[in-house]
């Protein structure tokens, strides 16, 4: 693994970081919830309740942090962010999803009980009653699986982010590796080994003989 792909795995990061604050800020405006029934249909968008500005806030994190990702050095904080926000972004919209039902009837429920002139419960027991005679139906709309898209390609995007990566070492390894000794950086070449000392002369009478 080189460098080059090193340094690809940040680029990557900030483009999905940017890709999914887009996809969680745009999901915040549109329907998360629609009620049918009688021949209409009412729509709920995100931004109807607070957490559609939630998820509107982790978008816009997601997608200025994914940005400046792209034109600095990445660093760990901008890539937690990142992370972060994926998970408070794409935690409210499936939260969302599995509670759309229970949460569109509690809202309606308050809503109807002022012009039917009775409580917020018996509202609701009419408006269970009704889904049960396939009167009224509540269905999740296209918005609350943008948010969660948004918050899981966000989340993928900051990851890819976080500095330390597999590449960095081995880029770093190869780097050393390839490094001349230090004895050639100081001196400008290496010295010579030294000459081993002449073998002793043996004795004359030994010569001699």
């Amino acid at each position: 693994m080189d460098h080059t792909e090193g340094s690809t795995r940040p680029t990557v990061g900030a483009i999905l970081a940017s890709i999914g604050g887009a996809l969680l800020a745009v999901g915040s405006f549109l329907a998360w919830a629609e009620v049918s029934g009688g021949g209409t249909s009412v729509t709920a968008k995100g931004v109807d309740g607070s957490d559609g500005y939630i998820t509107l806030a982790a978008g816009a994190v997601a997608l200025l942090v994914g940005i400046a990702m792209m034109t600095r050095q990445a660093r760990r904080m901008l890539a937690v962010l990142v992370v972060l926000a994926g998970i408070v972004g794409g935690g409210i919209g499936l939260y969302d999803a599995l509670t759309a039902k229970d949460s569109v009837l509690d809202a309606a429920a308050e809503e109807l009980a002022t012009s039917f002139g009775a409580s917020a419960e018996q509202v609701r027991v009419a408006l269970d009653q009704a889904i049960d005679a396939g009167q009224l139906n509540v269905s999740i709309s296209i918005g609350l699986y943008v948010v969660i898209a948004g918050g899981v390609v966000a989340l993928i995007g900051g990851i890819f982010g976080l500095p330390g990566s597999a590449a960095e070492p081995a880029a770093t390894a190869g780097r050393f590796a390839s490094a001349p000794p230090a004895e050639a950086i100081e001196g400008g070449t290496a010295p010579p080994a030294p000459t081993p000392p002449p073998a002793a002369a043996p004795p004359a009478d030994e010569a001699g003989a």
